[in-house]
């Protein structure tokens, strides 16, 4: 119980502490996410379910990342932005169905929209995956598998450097050949979540 107590403490002496300095830093012209190097930390939970597939599953998906701008902005009018790249932990509780997980880690490339305003940053994203599960499926042979991900999304910034994120995923898993029985499942999500930028 102690421990806990302290972990607990831990965690948000540090979420605190982000928020604290948050107003000291400055942001780029542009606002968020519109300067090279900035980075990112962040999770984004939420739920998803299966469909056009021979499972009906659903499960609650807990996403944390870091991401980082590797470009300065680029493009004009309503299409300017930046691109980032993220590194994601994948955890996924299988809750309807089957009580089975997944887990992994995925690699995403993010464009940055801009144009709109400084509170507000909408982007486009698609990733690769890879993933251990021990889901249970008809034609779904390995426990080894991989993820493609396509999805769109929408960060609030309430000041220069924390957001609340809104993000709408696409997702399919299969194999890849690995196993004779390679059904794959495709699944939707919905995630919402916290970043901190720096």
């Amino acid at each position: 119980m102690k421990k806990r107590k302290v972990i607990g403490y831990g965690v948000a002496v540090v979420l605190i502490g982000l928020l604290a300095m948050c107003p000291f830093v400055q942001a780029a012209d542009e606002g968020p996410l519109s300067q090279k190097g900035t980075k990112q930390i962040g999770v984004n939970i939420g739920y998803g379910y299966s469909f056009s597939s021979n499972r009906d599953i659903r499960f609650a998906p807990v996403y944390p990342y870091i991401g980082y701008v590797f470009t300065d902005p680029v493009g004009k009018g309503w299409y300017r932005g930046t691109g980032e790249c993220i590194l994601e932990g994948d955890f996924n509780y299988v809750y309807k169905g089957q009580k089975r997980y997944a887990t992994g880690v995925t690699m995403l490339g993010r464009y940055n929209f801009l144009a709109s305003s400084e509170c507000w940053r909408p982007y486009l994203q698609v990733g690769l995956g890879i993933l251990g599960t021990n889901l249970k499926m008809h034609n779904f042979g390995s426990g080894l598998n991989f993820s493609e991900h396509v999805g769109a999304g929408i960060q609030y910034f309430w000041n220069p450097c924390n957001a609340v994120n809104f993000e709408w995923r696409f997702r399919h898993i299969s194999n890849a050949g690995i196993d004779h029985d390679n059904a794959g499942l495709n699944l939707n999500m919905l995630l919402v979540g916290y970043s901190h930028t720096f």
